[in-house]
Formats: structure tokens, C-alpha cells, sequence
């Protein structure tokens, strides 16, 4: 039996060894699946910081968490700005593998740079904001190479319709 996108996207992304933790989670009846990364923060005694909602932390340690939405473009309703990006799938067919590769491939690279950026934002007084940025040109240059150095997998993973979210939500971390 093939693989889902969730399957796949599991396996790719251990595979990957990410520098923090993740999950996946799976919004089966509106068609879109969530990457999240969760990065630990650590403050020094009496340094606070205040997040996108205008919320002071509360302790000296938290996590930072964002994510990646990947959602049918026929069925499902999304506002793209609360994550670092938006990527399109067609429900009936899914995502080739060559693109969950380059997905995950970037995702990591993207929460690796955001460590070091918020480690730094954490110390500089000077800067007002942290968020993690998705950087598309890497990600649709990911897809060129792997096309262009005959490793891209054509294979479709298709969106999961035969499992149940107990089944993500007992593998949801890695």
C-alpha cells in the first residue's frame, strides 16, 4: 500500500534529524495538515519578552512554535498568515515526494537559521521583533536541483483518507 503525505512527511522529516522537536498534525475533515517546529527558549533571570499578541512571558523558560500549513487548494479555508508559509496540494492526487523532500529539506534549514536568529534576538536589546521566515526561492531552488540531478521522486503521496487521527496523534512527535 503507498504511503500517505503524513506517512511520508514523517518518515522524511526523522530522516532529517531536526535540531527541535515537531509534530504533525492532520485537520482531516478541512483537507490541511500542520508542520509544527517548536524551538525551547531560555531566559536570563528578569528578561522578558513580549510575543506578536502583546503577551509578556510569564517564566524564563517557554517555547517558540510556528508552522508550515499544507491544505487542499479546492476545499480547504485558510488565512496564510499565521504561518511561515502556506503550501498548496491537490487533495485527490497529493504531493510528490520530491516536494516533501525539498518541503522538509527547507523547513529544516529554516528552523536551523531561526535558532541562531532568536538566540540573538534574545541577547539584543536593539532589535524589536523575531519571527521565522520562510524563504521560497531556496525551497523552489531545492525542487530545481533535485529535478536537474534526476533525484527528484516523482512518486505521489497522496492525502490520507484510510487512517484516523489516533494514528497521528500517536506518532505526532518525534
Amino acid at each position: 500500500m503507498q504511503k500517505s503525505m503524513i506517512s511520508y512527511i514523517q518518515e522524511t522529516m526523522e530522516d532529517l534529524h531536526f535540531p527541535c522537536e515537531w509534530r504533525i498534525e492532520w485537520f482531516k475533515q478541512k483537507h490541511m495538515i500542520e508542520l509544527l517546529v517548536m524551538i525551547p527558549v531560555e531566559l536570563e533571570e528578569g528578561q522578558k519578552l513580549t510575543d506578536r499578541y502583546g503577551v509578556l512571558n510569564v517564566g524564563s523558560k517557554f517555547v517558540f512554535e510556528d508552522a508550515i500549513l499544507l491544505y487542499d487548494v479546492h476545499l480547504a479555508q485558510i488565512r496564510n498568515d499565521n504561518y511561515i508559509t502556506a503550501i498548496e496540494f491537490d487533495e485527490p492526487d497529493g504531493m510528490y515526494g520530491g516536494t516533501i523532500q525539498a518541503l522538509c529539506k527547507n523547513l529544516r534549514l529554516t528552523v536551523g537559521q531561526a535558532i541562531t536568529q532568536l538566540e540573538e534576538f534574545i541577547v539584543d536589546e536593539n532589535q524589536s521583533r523575531f519571527e521565522m521566515v520562510w524563504n521560497d526561492d531556496n525551497f523552489q531552488a531545492t525542487i530545481k536541483t533535485l529535478k536537474d540531478t534526476g533525484r527528484f521522486d516523482y512518486t505521489i503521496y497522496s492525502y490520507p483518507s484510510d487512517i484516523t487521527e489516533d494514528v497521528v496523534g500517536s506518532n505526532e512527535l518525534e
